[in-house]
């Protein structure tokens, strides 16, 4: 079956036959390990054909502080593990919005003299809800908003731009791996738009719906008139030639 494991298997290994570096970018990756899907496909994989990681060149953006010092930490254990040669972090939020180098961001205060009522979150709301949607952290954190979510500014971009400022061809993207708490709707179709030729677009993007899907559900969006959040992506890539799959809580889309 086609699915997001098989598929970057067969592009991280014909990078190698070929002699080749796959280039992925990953927006979102917290500190790339729990529940990471490109940590579980390239890492966590069982074989000598994976044992050695200099072929993949990963760029991995993540907004939340704390969780860009854990992302550090997992790739410098990679690099000494699996003979990772290069990955590229970047400490910024993905935005579109012209005109912006700060962008206003809600995450968790995680800070140790933070509210005992912050501390007692669970961690998968600590440390994976960060979004440039204010508005939907309102929503999910409701009564505690106002004690535990810090609207910080954050350093912005597209990812045209963050790739070009360190020197990453932003046209040899193989894979993009979105999980952004349903801002999703608003990254992909931009920066499909921003990417321009279809020739220059990735072969593969894989992204969560699970939120996407109960934003939808709660609220109807006020984007892109009567579709909804996951429809206007899906949208936006069929009409780029992309193939859509359902992957459970997320869905794979491939260039054809």
């Amino acid at each position: 079956s086609c699915t997001f494991d098989s598929i970057a298997h067969y592009l991280l290994r014909h990078a190698i036959v070929r002699n080749e570096t796959l280039l992925t970018v990953q927006v979102g990756a917290m500190d790339g390990r729990s529940n990471d899907p490109m940590y579980a496909i390239f890492v966590k994989q069982q074989s000598d054909l994976f044992s050695n990681l200099h072929h993949w060149l990963p760029v991995i953006i993540e907004p939340v502080p704390q969780n860009y010092e854990n992302l550090l930490d997992t790739y410098t254990g990679i690099a000494e593990t699996h003979a990772l040669g290069c990955a590229v972090p970047i400490n910024a939020a993905v935005s579109y919005e012209v005109g912006k180098s700060e962008c206003p961001f809600c995450r968790v205060n995680l800070a140790e003299d933070s509210p005992r009522v912050c501390k007692d979150l669970p961690n998968w709301k600590r440390l994976q809800i960060g979004s440039l949607d204010c508005e939907n952290s309102k929503r999910l954190f409701r009564n505690v908003f106002d004690q535990c979510i810090i609207q910080d500014p954050l350093p912005c971009s597209s990812i045209s731009n963050l790739l070009k400022e360190r020197f990453v061809p932003h046209n040899n993207v193989v894979i993009l791996q979105v999980d952004i708490e349903g801002y999703e709707f608003i990254l992909v179709p931009n920066f499909l738009q921003d990417v321009g030729e279809n020739s220059a677009l990735p072969l593969v993007i894989h992204f969560e719906t699970k939120v996407l899907l109960e934003l939808d559900r709660k609220q109807p969006s006020t984007h892109g008139g009567n579709k909804t959040r996951l429809g206007t992506v899906t949208e936006a890539l069929t009409s780029k030639g992309y193939v859509l799959y359902d992957d459970w809580e997320d869905m794979l889309a491939i260039r054809i």
